[in-house]
């Protein structure tokens, strides 16, 4: 049966098929606003922005850090290495290199490097810089840990004005800053001269007192000598003069070196450690040396040298032993001793030696045990002779016999006695029989 429918009943039953078309339009709209309202771009651009983030603190960094750059050039790269090697004063990291390229002639490297702003007061036009572990060596077991790590660029602050251009120095100078100025000397070696190198410390008593300047190398097409001259700097300052009130200058110190080569000074090459590490020149005084002099009216006064010693001598000793004659001669008599040893005759005499050991060992074997009994006949022997000669003087009637009787009775006694003392000796030397009493 059909119910009519009121005003009210059909408003209520369109309300009811509008409501999903409502909820639905609501839900649209609240992601639509929240799409709106949303700023974060997605994840994808995460690292984009860190890296971004991490850049803008490097650069904000770098530029409140500062520092001075500066310029120094080194003969050889010797292993540095842009952002790797440092530069460091007093054990304390002051700065670092930027870069590393050639000069424009080609003949050194410019190393561009930074100076941090607390140590740049000391760049002066005096302040060195050296390369630590540039040439690892054993004579410098500090300088093996450079192999993995690579060399250090050390500052010496020292005096002078302000600068911004360096040159470098491949190793530590030989002498400290502040020595004032050298005296040149040279020296002629005999040894090995071309392992030496400029900066090479001269030493007296394991003091340094100078460094190697030039090492020369001359032919004369007429004499055909070869010379080795090798120039010094000794420096003043570093011997310390006492006494006189003598001031340390270029005359005290050529009349102090003039008196003392008198004495017995010499120039020496030597490896220091010894046999593994590099060439220096010491001073030294050697017992008696030949008499010499210091001419010191030259420009360039020469000090003697003392004969080449240590490894060098001794190779050069080696050198003159006749090796070859003495290897001859070792094989001319392993050839003789071959000659001899293959020889019938000695095969021969072999055979009789042998023969004669076996027949002294038979007659010792067959003597021995007649020893013994031979040994206590003759003390037998010499008991009965004493007993004789006595039975003979109490029978002859003691003293008042004739001279006649008492000489053959003390001859008797003599008999028994050799008797013993023949008896003894065998006992202790029964070898005797066979070759005779010495």
């Amino acid at each position: 049966f059909a119910t009519p429918l009121g005003r009210g009943g059909k408003e209520r039953v369109m309300s009811e098929k509008n409501e999903p078309d409502l909820s639905e339009q609501r839900r649209t709209s609240a992601v639509r606003a929240s799409k709106k309202s949303s700023w974060w771009p997605g994840w994808i651009w995460s690292v984009p922005l860190a890296a971004l983030a991490i850049g803008a603190w490097l650069l904000v960094r770098f530029l409140t850090q500062g520092g001075t750059d500066i310029t120094i050039t080194f003969p050889d790269v010797a292993g540095i290495t842009p952002g790797d090697t440092s530069i460091v004063y007093r054990g304390m990291t002051i700065g670092s290199v930027g870069g590393v390229a050639l000069t424009d002639d080609g003949r050194a490297v410019k190393v561009s490097a930074t100076i941090k702003d607390e140590a740049s007061k000391f760049l002066k036009s005096g302040t060195l810089f050296w390369l630590r572990g540039a040439n690892p060596s054993l004579s410098n077991l500090s300088s093996l840990g450079a192999i993995l790590s690579g060399p250090t660029i050390v500052m010496e602050p020292g005096p002078g004005k302000s600068s911004k251009s360096f040159a470098g120095l491949s190793r530590k100078p030989a002498v400290p800053l502040d020595h004032g100025a050298p005296v040149f000397f040279k020296m002629a070696f005999d040894g090995t001269v071309g392992d030496l190198a400029a900066g090479d410390p001269v030493t007296l008593r394991g003091f340094p007192l100078g460094e190697v300047k030039e090492i020369g190398f001359n032919y004369d097409v007429k004499s055909g000598a070869i010379a080795t001259p090798v120039e010094v700097a000794l420096y003043p300052a570093l011997f310390h003069f006492q006494g006189r009130g003598e001031a340390a200058s270029a005359r005290a110190l050529r009349s102090a070196l003039a008196q003392l080569v008198t004495e017995g000074l010499r120039a020496n090459l030597t490896r220091e450690p010894p046999l593994i590490g590099g060439y220096r020149v010491t001073l030294e005084m050697v017992p008696g040396a030949p008499k010499a002099s210091l001419n010191i009216a030259e420009n360039i006064p020469e000090i003697p040298t003392a004969p080449a010693g240590g490894l060098d001598s001794i190779v050069g000793r080696l050198k003159n032993v006749p090796i070859d004659q003495i290897a001859q001669n070792v094989l001319d008599a392993t050839h003789q001793i071959d000659q001899l040893a293959s020889s019938p005759k000695l095969k021969e005499s072999l055979a009789r030696l042998d023969a004669s050991l076996g027949e002294i060992h038979q007659t010792v074997k067959d003597i021995g045990p007649k020893v013994d009994q031979l040994v206590q006949t003759l003390r037998s022997t010499a008991q009965e002779l004493d007993a004789t000669a006595s039975s003979a003087d109490r029978t002859l009637g003691g003293p008042g016999t004739q001279n006649g009787v008492h000489d053959t009775l003390r001859e008797i006694k003599d008999a028994a006695r050799a008797v013993r003392s023949l008896a003894d000796y065998l006992d202790r030397h029964p070898e005797a029989l066979l070759s005779g009493k010495p």
